[in-house]
């Protein structure tokens, strides 16, 4: 008689195919979701360590010939970009505090406090997130020539606190609705006032869900041009995006020093998910309640 061993058997069996077939399928999947992810990075650095000549080589290569650092020395050499990397640093980190100040006790008030139009007030919100940002541009062009706000960086700072803050509030109101309802109801039995348990109890729980949304505010004002390009237009005002958009010309394109520049724009953004990741992942996996 042919008997066939039980590990053979096990190997060939269907259930052993079927899951061998599965886990092939994720790590192709896997593997083709990173590659598109992560190809485009590698391009923008391996093309700005390249020479002009051989960006339009045919065929194209993957990696430079040699390393050539000149187009990072040639942009530093530039003080229009350390302006810019000025003007971006601080409108994005003075943006990112303000909106979450506000929005922050917003969030609060809409989760703990039941009032009349509550959820008119919150579809209000939300549909504040389907307005295209070119049609606020005309009026926030307007209202800032009369209130001497054009052309300043506190003007831009202003506009892009309007454009994060619907979302910080829609979204630390989820925040806000996982946190237990007993924790500031007990801290105010033991004397704090409002404005203390938000402080001192809310704060330090919710405290994830604010670095996943102050990382969302970061990001909109660090990469918003419309706005930086249209409510600025001298030197001192410029912000990075418009220094990087500053070298596309009308007949021709520095491919090398374009792909340096936003070699540099991603570094603090990557630097800061880098920093901040375990935060940023507990505070989108938090906040994942029913408003």
């Amino acid at each position: 008689m042919n008997h066939r061993s039980p590990v053979g058997f096990f190997w060939n069996s269907p259930y052993r195919m079927e899951k061998t077939l599965k886990n092939f399928i994720w790590v192709i999947t896997t593997g083709i979701i990173l590659f598109m992810m992560f190809f485009p990075i590698f391009w923008m650095v391996s093309i700005s360590l390249r020479t002009n000549q051989e960006v339009f080589l045919i065929p194209p290569r993957m990696f430079p010939s040699s390393i050539n650092v000149n187009a990072y020395l040639a942009i530093f050499q530039d003080p229009v970009l350390l302006i810019g990397i000025r003007n971006s640093l601080i409108v994005s980190s003075v943006t990112t505090l303000f909106a979450l100040a506000i929005a922050l006790f917003a969030a609060y008030g809409m989760s703990r406090y039941p009032f009349r139009g509550k959820k008119v007030l919150m579809f209000y919100i939300l549909s504040t997130q389907m307005v295209p940002i070119i049609l606020l541009t005309l009026p926030f062009y307007q209202y800032f020539l009369r209130l001497g706000l054009f052309d300043t960086i506190w003007g831009l700072m202003i506009a892009y606190v309007s454009l994060s803050l619907p979302f910080c509030t829609l979204s630390l109101t989820g925040f806000m609705n996982s946190v237990p309802h007993s924790l500031d109801e007990a801290a105010r039995i033991d004397g704090c006032s409002i404005l203390g348990a938000v402080l001192r109890i809310i704060v330090p729980v919710a405290k994830p869900g604010l670095v996943a949304t102050g990382i969302f505010a970061f990001i909109t004002a660090w990469n918003e041009y419309l706005f930086a390009g249209v409510l600025t237009i001298s030197r001192s005002t410029r912000m990075l995006v418009v220094y990087i958009a500053s070298k596309v010309g009308e007949y021709d394109i520095n491919w090398v020093e374009l792909m340096a520049v936003t070699v540099i724009s991603s570094l603090p953004l990557i630097f800061i998910y880098l920093f901040l990741q375990k935060s940023f992942m507990r505070g989108i996996t938090s906040g994942a309640v029913k408003m």
